[in-house]
Formats: C-alpha cells, sequence, structure tokens
C-alpha cells in the first residue's frame, strides 16, 4: 500500500511539473524532448521572459511558461512569482517551466518559498517524460528546512529524501539554492553547502540491471500547490501536512528572484551506459579514468574555497566517463571575478 500510495504522489508531482511535455504554445521549444539546453540568467525585470498558455499572442522571447488555468505567475517587482490562491474550499496552484530542456548542468535559484504553513508545498524540479525528478522541496510543517530528492520513472520513496535545516525561515528570506547535475554526480546547495551528493555509480539495481540515476533530458520547473486536496493520496498530507481548516490566508506566493541555467554536454555518452559498475569501465571503449571534482573545479560553480570544502566533507564528487570534455565544460563556466556577483550573495 506504502508503493501504490508513492506512486500515486509521483503521479501527482509529474502533473504539477510537466504537465505537458508536447509543446505548450510558440513560445514552449516544441515536442518532447527536443529542444537543446540554453544557458541562462534572469532576474525577469522584463514582463516579456514570461509567457502564458492561457494567451494566444505570446512574448517570442519568453524563457518561461505558466501552464495552469487561472494563470496565478507574474512578474512582480521581487521576480517571478507564483501564487497559491484560495478558490471555493480549495486552493489553485501555480507551476511555471523553463522553455528548453537541460541534460545536464548547473542550476541555481535565489528562492523565498511560499510554504508558511502546513499543507503547502513549493518546489524546483528537474523531470524528464519517464517521471524522473531531481527535487528540492520546502514544505510548511517542516519550517526552516529544504528536502532534497530524487527518483526514477515515478518509483518515489519519501523516505530517501534528505532534509537540511536553513539558517533562517525559508519562507520570509530569500536563499540560494543550487543543483549541480553532472553524468556521474548529483549535487544540492542551499547557499553554498551541500545537503546532499548522489553518485551514480552507487545507484546500480542488480535486479532492474540498471543504474536508477536521471540520465535524460528533463524539464525545468518551479510550483507551488497544496497537499490538501481531498484527491492527493494520505501519504501526500502524512508527507507536507493540511491547510488548517481555520485558516484566514487566501493566497501564498513563492518568488524567485534570479535563475540561472548553466548546459553541459557530455559527448562520449559514457554515462549513459546501462552497463553495470563492475564492466562498464572494462567493457565501454569511451570510458575515461574518473576525474575529481576539486576545490578549484567546485569555484567555477560559484562556490568559495571554504563552501566546497565545507561541502565535500562528507561525501567526494567524482565524473566517471566525461574525461576531458567534464574538464573543457568546468573550464568554461570561469569568468572574471565580478562577472556572476549573485552567485556569491544572499
Amino acid at each position: 500500500m506504502r508503493l501504490l500510495a508513492s506512486i500515486g504522489i509521483a503521479t501527482l508531482l509529474v502533473d504539477y511539473a510537466l504537465g505537458a511535455c508536447t509543446g505548450m504554445n510558440a513560445a514552449d521549444s516544441g515536442a518532447c524532448p527536443v529542444s537543446q539546453c540554453a544557458s541562462l540568467v534572469d532576474d525577469f525585470s522584463s514582463n516579456d521572459t514570461l509567457a502564458s498558455s492561457g494567451t494566444s499572442t505570446q512574448p517570442s522571447n519568453a524563457q518561461f511558461v505558466s501552464e495552469l488555468s487561472p494563470d496565478y505567475a507574474s512578474i512582480t517587482g521581487d521576480g517571478l512569482t507564483l501564487s497559491l490562491v484560495k478558490s471555493g474550499s480549495g486552493y489553485k496552484g501555480s507551476t511555471v517551466y523553463f522553455t528548453k530542456w537541460i541534460e545536464y548542468g548547473v542550476i541555481t535559484a535565489r528562492i523565498r518559498t511560499g510554504s508558511a504553513t502546513p499543507g503547502v508545498i513549493s518546489s524546483l524540479q528537474l523531470q524528464d517524460e519517464s517521471g524522473t525528478s531531481i527535487d528540492m522541496d520546502w514544505v510548511g510543517n517542516s519550517p526552516n528546512s529544504v528536502q532534497a530528492n530524487y527518483y526514477t520513472e515515478n518509483q518515489l520513496e519519501l523516505s530517501q529524501a534528505t532534509s537540511a535545516s536553513l539558517s533562517s525561515n525559508p519562507a520570509s528570506s530569500f536563499t540560494i539554492y543550487k543543483i549541480v547535475w553532472l553524468p556521474d554526480s548529483l549535487t544540492w546547495y542551499a547557499n553554498g553547502f551541500a545537503v546532499r551528493t548522489v553518485n551514480r555509480m552507487d545507484t546500480w539495481a542488480e535486479g532492474e540491471q540498471r543504474f536508477k540515476y536521471p540520465s535524460s533530458a528533463s524539464r525545468l520547473s518551479f510550483s507551488i500547490w497544496s497537499a490538501s486536496d481531498a484527491s492527493n493520496p494520505g501519504l501526500t498530507q502524512q508527507w507536507a501536512g493540511t491547510i488548517p481548516s481555520t485558516s484566514t490566508e487566501t493566497q501564498f506566493s513563492m518568488t524567485i528572484a534570479r535563475v540561472q541555467v548553466d548546459c553541459y554536454t557530455n559527448t562520449t555518452d559514457a554515462a549513459k551506459s546501462s552497463a553495470s559498475p563492475q564492466s562498464s569501465a572494462s567493457n565501454d571503449s569511451s570510458f575515461v579514468s574518473p576525474k575529481s571534482v576539486t576545490e578549484v573545479d567546485l569555484s567555477n560553480f560559484g562556490l568559495s574555497s571554504q563552501e566546497s570544502t565545507s561541502s565535500l566533507s562528507s561525501s567526494t564528487m567524482s565524473t566517471e566517463g566525461s574525461g576531458n570534455d567534464l574538464s573543457r565544460w568546468l573550464a568554461e563556466q570561469d569568468t572574471p571575478s565580478g562577472a556572476r556577483p549573485y552567485l556569491d550573495s544572499n
């Protein structure tokens, strides 16, 4: 029963994070998952960066698309704001998608969540067409924390999420979050410190003869939604709580002040091999000896040496199968001092 409930939650999360795989409007990138990643820095200073699926005329340079109707996403003075609005006896939420597909890279976002009360969920997700997902979630019944999780093909297991405490309430102040998704390692950060690291080699499922690791082109989305809806699986409400029936709040808002996407493409394709960990090095002609991601490499992602050392204290990130491709890409992320002040500021 728990597995069925988990699948139900995974399906629900897919509904909120990947609702229109086949192209939503003129601003969208087209059929799933065709479009290539495009690096981006957006502080949402222009209304033209956001399109709505409910509008016939779309800005040609829109980077994000609001999918749900009614549309409660807008550009405000603080950035991209997604709202959860009371509607009758329930609440209607918001989901916004990046118009490109991402296959490995670094996602950095400065976010103030809307999860100010139990039952309200704010999410940052990367999700492919099969339901494989990389998540950062904020739930109102766990204040001052962020949850880092991933799952493959809708096989969600909430117990594998890692929760990290934050120094301030994420619903009342902005925090910088980062996902570093490489062919052989995946790390979630909050304000420069690693919340969790998963190495692809550790995800081998012998019974299924595959790595249970995100490795397909995925869609970036931001969303805010309510766990209180009666149609949600019971486990969803156990996880996130429910909005109190006595609540007088009619709206909860999540704001993204700035988002940065740095794309990475591994031309060797070795990381997508289905070979077992024992055989991949010997059988894959494109295999290159692992290259550790050092403090210098991490500085290219906007982390200071001190933050990098802290981040690596519990686990080491490695990049099997990427070799010079990764080295080149990491080098390309290095920019002159001051070129990306956003990454190192709160």
